[in-house]
């Protein structure tokens, strides 16, 4: 890919640890002519501002990078950490509360990324607690929560079943009456997305009873095994912001030894998700430097004809420098293009068509949700189109300049 030197040191810098090669490439373009104003904004808009800041701040001792730059990316990286902090103390009580319930749970992504992964919390730009739960245990999740002071976001939701996603909120004051809110989405499954989950189908109980046990600041938790993980990531991240192929890739990083690639090849074929997978280990193979064996990509290589028009397509559209174009059309657009399969690309165009009606009011926060359908139908419509031309004027600029 023809790149902007800024993407490539944003990407040099995606990474907990810097190899010699990674440095000296550092170092060549920071001599360079650098726009550091969009270098920032790139950064910021794919969560990685946190990571740059940690290794240019070491890196320059020659003060090449512009004071100002480097003074809003310190501001940034200490506000999250400040952030992450708040969020892990409010963590620490939930999963001392489950702990005492008996109530066994997961913690996803972010903050368990942040601790688990990238070992300084300080890096992984979080905004919330993602927990992962059994269906069973859903009525006494909501009630911990609520005896640690948290509200639902939506009245009356948390007696539905329907839902795979609840969202709860609690205000916090300072001494200084600095207000701040603290956000818990409550999971029953990976397959967030409801664009997937008419054709991918997780064992939720299997995926707690795989989760490995760990202890972080005095308190138990688990995280996932490093196939579910991998697989969980991989229907997250959507192809849009680098900071999630970074996540990918140090999980693969630190988790290599433990990896059971031919389990997670066997899972992802199952989750009829092959394609998702494959340019998503690709991606982070050829960006990040993600040691992923060349037989893995093998197996989940496309068909020659399905392969030719992605590679055409997503070649130019993912992950792009253009910071403006992370639109969520494009990103909704591209995940349906990379169903394994044409009746899943039709399963999934149904569900975002005509999801539930609950579903309807939770998302768009709204009590009658027959009278929604339309309003839903035309934002679909809207912004899958919106996707589809982002996606071909990217394709269509970057084949310009090439």
């Amino acid at each position: 890919m023809n790149m902007r030197p800024e993407y490539r040191l944003l990407l040099d810098c995606a990474r907990t640890k810097l190899s010699k090669n990674n440095q000296d490439k550092i170092r060549e373009l920071v001599n360079d002519d650098m726009d550091w104003d969009y270098l920032l904004q790139i950064s910021k808009a794919h969560g990685l501002a946190p990571l740059l800041y940690y290794h240019l701040h070491r890196i320059d001792h020659n003060h090449r990078i512009p004071q100002p730059i480097i003074d809003q990316l310190h501001t940034i990286y200490y506000s999250n950490l400040a952030h992450n902090i708040l969020l892990s103390n409010e963590l620490n009580k939930i999963l001392n509360s489950f702990e005492k319930k008996e109530i066994p749970v997961v913690v996803l992504r972010g903050l368990a990324l942040a601790q688990t992964v990238y070992k300084n919390i300080a890096l992984r730009a979080t905004t919330d607690i993602d927990l992962l739960v059994q269906k069973k245990d859903l009525s006494r999740v909501i009630r911990a929560l609520l005896e640690l002071k948290f509200r639902p976001l939506q009245g009356g939701l948390i007696t539905k079943e329907y839902s795979t996603e609840l969202c709860f909120v609690k205000q916090l004051v300072s001494r200084e009456k600095y207000f701040s809110a603290v956000y818990v989405d409550v999971h029953q499954d990976i397959t967030s997305s409801i664009r997937l989950k008419r054709i991918i189908k997780i064992d939720t109980q299997g995926v707690i009873r795989r989760a490995h046990p760990t202890r972080i600041e005095n308190v138990n938790m688990l995280v996932m095994a490093p196939e579910d993980l991998l697989l969980h990531l991989t229907l997250r991240h959507c192809f849009e912001r680098l900071i999630r192929l970074c996540d990918l890739t140090e999980v693969i990083k630190l988790k290599k030894s433990e990896l059971n690639w031919q389990s997670l090849v066997q899972k992802v074929k199952e989750s009829r998700i092959a394609g998702i997978m494959y340019y998503t280990l690709w991606y982070a193979r050829q960006f990040l430097e993600a040691p992923v064996p060349e037989y893995v990509l093998k197996e989940l290589t496309p068909n020659w004809c399905r392969k030719s028009m992605l590679d055409a397509l997503l070649s130019k559209a993912v992950y792009s420098d253009d910071s403006n174009s992370l639109s969520r059309g494009r990103k909704y657009f591209l995940q349906i293009l990379m169903s394994d399969r044409l009746i899943d690309v039709f399963l999934v165009l149904w569900t975002v068509m005509f999801p539930s009606s609950e579903w309807l009011s939770y998302y768009y926060g709204r009590p009658r949700a027959k009278k929604l359908y339309l309003y839903h139908l035309i934002n679909l419509f809207v912004t899958l189109l919106s996707g589809a031309r982002d996606t071909l004027r990217i394709s269509s600029k970057k084949s310009n300049s090439g």
